[in-house]
């Protein structure tokens, strides 16, 4: 197809053959059980998939890549793999709305191939309901079509992980409605919390929320303060699962919505230390059925032929289907699926492995799982999770953000370009809606002016008005930033203006940190965490680091950042994606 690859996001490059200086048409393989002469570089095909499934997903690509399926006559591999991953929200809309900036980038806020990553070839969502959101309903033209097979390959709940010590001992106990089965927890563990993940970054987390807003029987802010936590939500289940456990305190009194799948699976992590979960089953709450989904780019055909045969041998091998409407067989490549505790997505949802015993078998019990709960919910429908997404992102109302700008002299070298500082600023806009408020500020101590000056004005803006004005107004100071009188400034600023709401607030400070000495001289950190911690309405900070090490355990970044509640980026990650996220969280933007 002649795409670049340009996406930030990729994870695992499967089979990719390295192609050697001089050599344009074949490279010598020298992988595994490879024949020993030359190859041609097979096709290379491009799965795009939700973030819970991207492990799952990566194992079963690499078994096929050793596959016989994979293997032309000559034995030389007919494809290889790369297996990505981007926050479902995000790739959602840029299907629906961005297919064209995802073919030919453009500067601006709409780049998909530097958010999520190269135009696939295949798309697995966590949820079938995904592949109607992010299908384009208007006549705005479309460079994407989307050929889904018409069902599901296979099938996760998202269930209620209880801590062992307090959860229900009876099965019958451990099926009903998500707000019942949390009312019972509460009364046999009073003081118990509930988590759920970013609603935006997987289609389980947005599930979750689907059965946590019930059908109106409270409003969506009623519904998140009884997941209200401190700092954002764990953008994966994985996540969740590892970092409940570094408060053993909460570990042991806090349940968690997670895909069933995961308490197998996701358990890499504090395993001397986890309190174990037992697994109860809201009826009430969609569950997971990945969907195998055939992308096709308009003008795309340059290597169409034997593109189409390498995706059609590919879904084949996982679903066991020739065509798309074919009823479900069970795929050589649900071998992966079935190993980490995926179920059959037809009838009752008997676990794609068998039990215990027979070859390749699970013991469900084992990772706290009933092998056939009494109930288990169907699939979600587009409406339900639109309107949980929208409801999440207008919970709290407008949200007010602050964009603290280090414009001293050292960060002259990340100024230009849309990837220099105030172009991360303007990227990071794209988060918020025009209903919602927000300001920009310079930090650069100049004689007679203090430690910030006003680059946007704070208020309500049009997105397009403000990114002008962020990159015409700053300008790079020849003089040294105070971080700590910075953020003392914009803290009691934002406190200033959250006094009479609970409208959700963020400080963004992106800076190169070399001026983080004056952040720690002296007890200036101690007292900034202090106060951070103690103050009665908590306002997150992002500490946004160009430096790669910026929020490595013991950087001032990295205290700032966990004591507000705030999370640290620097660039050993997507910085630029990673800080539209958290700044879409606070704000009402349109993303979907």
């Amino acid at each position: 197809m002649g795409r670049t690859v340009r996406g930030r996001r990729l994870v695992a490059a499967v089979g990719v053959p390295v192609v050697v200086a001089g050599l344009t048409t074949a490279s010598l393989t020298l992988l595994g059980d490879e024949p020993p002469h030359l190859c041609k570089p097979p096709v290379e095909l491009r799965l795009l998939t939700d973030p819970d499934l991207e492990p799952t997903v990566r194992k079963a690509a690499k078994a096929y890549l050793t596959s016989a399926e994979n293997r032309a006559d000559d034995g030389c591999r007919r494809s290889g793999i790369t297996v990505y991953s981007a926050g479902s929200a995000l790739a959602v809309a840029a299907f629906a709305r961005q297919s064209d900036p995802w073919q030919r980038p453009v500067r601006g806020d709409e780049n998909p191939q530097r958010d999520i990553g190269p135009q696939p070839d295949i798309w697995i969502p966590a949820s079938s309901a995904s592949i109607a959101r992010a299908r384009t309903h208007t006549a705005e033209r479309t460079y994407v079509e989307l050929q889904a097979d018409q069902v599901p390959f296979a099938y996760s709940p998202v269930v209620l992980a209880v801590p062992q010590r307090v959860a229900a001992e009876a099965t019958d106990e451990r099926v009903g409605a998500l707000a019942a089965l949390t009312a019972a927890l509460g009364r046999r563990a009073p003081g118990a919390e509930v988590r759920r993940t970013d609603p935006e970054h997987t289609d389980a987390g947005l599930l979750a929320t689907v059965g946590l807003y019930g059908t109106g029987r409270q409003t969506p802010a009623e519904a998140e303060r009884t997941v209200a936590q401190s700092g954002p939500p764990s953008r994966t289940a994985a996540d969740l699962l590892c970092t409940v456990p570094d408060d053993k305190a909460a570990d042991e009194r806090t349940a968690v919505l997670v895909p069933e799948f995961l308490l197998r699976t996701g358990v890499g992590c504090d395993s001397a230390t986890r309190a174990a979960r037992t697994a109860a089953y809201p009826d009430d709450v969609p569950g997971l059925d990945p969907t195998f989904v055939r992308v096709r780019w308009q003008d795309a055909d340059l290597d169409a032929k034997p593109r189409d045969d390498a995706v059609r041998r590919f879904h084949e091998w996982l679903t066991g289907r020739k065509t798309a409407d074919q009823a479900a067989t069970a795929g050589k490549g649900l071998a992966a699926f079935a190993e980490d505790g995926f179920r059959s997505p037809a009838g009752q949802h008997q676990p794609l492995a068998p039990d215990e015993g027979a070859a390749g078998g699970v013991n469900f019990g084992k990772f706290g799982a009933l092998r056939l709960p009494a109930r288990l919910p169907a699939a979600a429908n587009a409406p339900a999770m639109t309107t949980a997404l929208k409801g999440y992102r207008e919970a709290n109302g407008p949200g007010r953000v602050l964009f603290l700008l280090d414009s001293s002299g050292s960060m002259g070298g990340f100024w230009e370009g849309p990837g220099g500082a105030p172009g991360i600023i303007g990227q990071a806009l794209a988060g918020l809606g025009a209903q919602d408020e927000y300001g920009v500020w310079a930090v650069a101590t100049e004689p007679a002016r203090g430690p910030t000056s006003e680059v946007l004005g704070f208020g309500r803006h049009q997105r397009e008005d403000a990114q002008r004005t962020v990159t015409s107004a700053a300008r790079v100071r020849d003089v040294e930033a105070d971080p700590y009188l910075a953020l003392t400034a914009a803290l009691d600023d934002m406190a200033r203006r959250g006094a009479d709401d609970q409208r959700p607030q963020l400080i963004v400070y992106l800076t190169d940190d070399e001026d983080n000495n004056r952040l720690t001289e002296g007890n200036r950190l101690r007292d900034l965490v202090q106060s951070l911690q103690t103050r009665q309405e908590r306002i997150p900070v992002v500490m946004a680091s160009l430096d790669s090490g910026g929020c490595d355990p013991g950087k001032p970044d990295a205290a700032v950042s966990e004591a507000s509640g705030g999370r640290c980026l620097d660039t050993k990650g997507d910085l630029v994606a990673r800080l539209r996220d958290e700044v879409a969280r606070t704000g009402t933007g349109d993303q979907e």
